[in-house]
């Protein structure tokens, strides 16, 4: 499958927005319980994902955009500055296990040089977690409470350039 990866335009945000709300609901169906996701404002969920203003790259296959990975700056407070987050990883699920989130990861990493590259993915989440385990994440004892119709945990996974550049 041929896919183009660059930075998000501003003609890219509505079509990413979509892309965030529908890859959202296939990611987290078989987590979320008691009717949270059937209860999500579609309409407030795509606004918001619109107006977000960090560093965004796209995926783009035919002229359409069908994933993106944002990231940046941590807005953790740490003892150093070496570090940077992926805030959100989303693909479409007909365009997952084509490359195409390897490559949207390994562009951040490479952008966010030379810094370190933690993110926090749901517990129940095992895909996310084998696959960012596949790239050099590691998990750590890192958690946060985070709400799908039931409290679940976010875990951090950590990404250390010292491990990768050898």
């Amino acid at each position: 499958m041929e896919f183009t990866i660059r930075a998000l335009e501003e003609s890219d945000k509505q079509s990413k927005a979509l892309v965030h709300y529908q890859s959202w609901i296939e990611t987290y169906e078989d987590i979320a319980v008691n009717n949270y996701l059937e209860n999500l404002n579609k309409d407030q969920f795509i606004k918001k994902s619109a107006l977000q203003d960090v560093p965004t790259l796209v995926a783009i296959v035919n002229n359409e955009v069908v994933g993106f990975i944002a990231y940046g700056k941590t807005q953790e407070v740490n003892d150093n500055d070496d570090w940077s987050q992926i805030y959100a990883l989303y693909l479409l699920e007909e365009y997952q296990n084509h490359l195409i989130g390897f490559a949207l990861t390994q562009r951040a990493l490479e952008l966010s040089y030379p810094d370190n590259m933690t993110l926090w993915v749901v517990e129940e989440n095992d895909n996310a977690i084998a696959f960012y385990e596949q790239i050099g994440f590691k998990t750590t004892k890192h958690t946060s409470p985070i709400y799908f119709g039931k409290t679940y945990n976010e875990i951090r996974m950590d990404f250390y350039r010292m491990e990768h550049e050898n």
